[in-house]
């Protein structure tokens, strides 16, 4: 039997000969994402439709339990989800955790598809208020600004920057330019209703396990480092204890916080940036406001130059 070794997944001459040559339309040896799920994420509505004809498990899970629906739902794609439908794709099919690709299709522009559907079950109003809550902070972060350029910032519940200062055991420094900031182990602390945020510059000190356990101890704090060439991974520490968090173009997993779903974690469709989506949550955490006040503390408060065992 042949195996699939499409790259393009659109190509629909290129499915055709690997269905001919005998590929398997449920099964990818070669991988764990299986061909149906492939065309539904990456693919054509096309391939997808000449996949349907051949394919004897249109919900097949795939290793994380997703089926293709799930995938097609998570891209808001509205054709392959129709078609899949038709093709006796089931909305409620759960994944080991619980979740179902009917449920995540009321927080997309295909809620309509799973309405009428034996076994829908609408959110409250209290959960559409909450999710029109969390869109609203995403947007507030889902501006114009480079934020390739401030590094590493973490906020943090119930606390002043003197009190996170003292916590850190460094040496208290003014800093008064750009330049300044940029000096390494050196962290800018700014107090902000509901507690404080800090930036790092130079280094990922406060994204790490030591320096944000020490941040946390006795409340939560959540860190976001974002990079060109890195993925956005939230570094979340309740009470000096780092827990899991997926990174934020995934689909979150069992153990992560749940508010990462309201926050729009692995949502493909949306279209606000991932960075955004990663500081929303970070604020909804830990209760910082930042509502009509400077999201990122910069140059002119208060800093702290970490102590040498500190430092990466």
């Amino acid at each position: 039997m042949s195996h699939w070794t499409l790259h393009d997944w659109t190509d629909l001459a290129a499915v055709r000969r690997a269905l001919a040559a005998g590929a398997d339309p449920d099964r990818n040896p070669t991988g764990y994402v299986p061909p149906l799920h492939s065309a539904a994420c990456w693919g054509s509505a096309e391939v997808l439709a000449e996949l349907l004809t051949v394919a004897r498990e249109v919900d097949q899970p795939d290793w994380a339990g997703r089926t293709a629906l799930w995938y097609a739902v998570r891209e808001w794609d509205r054709e392959k989800v129709a078609a899949l439908i038709a093709a006796g794709a089931d909305p409620w099919r759960r994944r080991p955790d619980g979740r179902c690709p009917g449920e995540l299709a009321w927080w997309a522009p295909v809620a309509d598809q799973v309405a009428g559907l034996p076994g829908a079950v609408e959110p409250t109003e209290e959960e559409r208020a909450a999710q029109r809550a969390a869109d609203a902070l995403i947007a507030s972060f889902d501006t114009d600004d480079d934020y390739q350029d401030w590094g590493c910032v973490a906020f943090v519940a119930d606390r002043t920057a003197a009190e996170l200062v003292a916590a850190l055991g460094g040496e208290e420094v003014p800093v008064e330019d750009d330049e300044e900031a940029l000096e390494e182990g050196l962290l800018l602390v700014h107090d902000l209703p509901g507690g404080a945020v800090l930036q790092q510059y130079d280094g990922i000190e406060i994204h790490g396990e030591e320096v944000l356990g020490l941040l946390s101890r006795g409340t939560v704090a959540v860190s976001v480092f974002d990079h060109p060439d890195a993925f956005i991974c939230p570094s979340v520490s309740r009470d000096g204890v780092l827990g899991p968090c997926e990174e934020v173009m995934r689909d979150p997993e069992k153990d992560d916080p749940p508010e990462t779903w309201r926050y729009r974690f692995g949502d493909g469709g949306h279209p606000s940036g991932w960075t955004a989506r990663a500081l929303a949550m970070a604020v909804a955490l830990t209760g910082v406001d930042v509502d009509g006040g400077a999201k990122w503390p910069g140059p002119g408060g208060r800093a702290v130059r970490l102590p040498v065992e500190l430092r990466d």
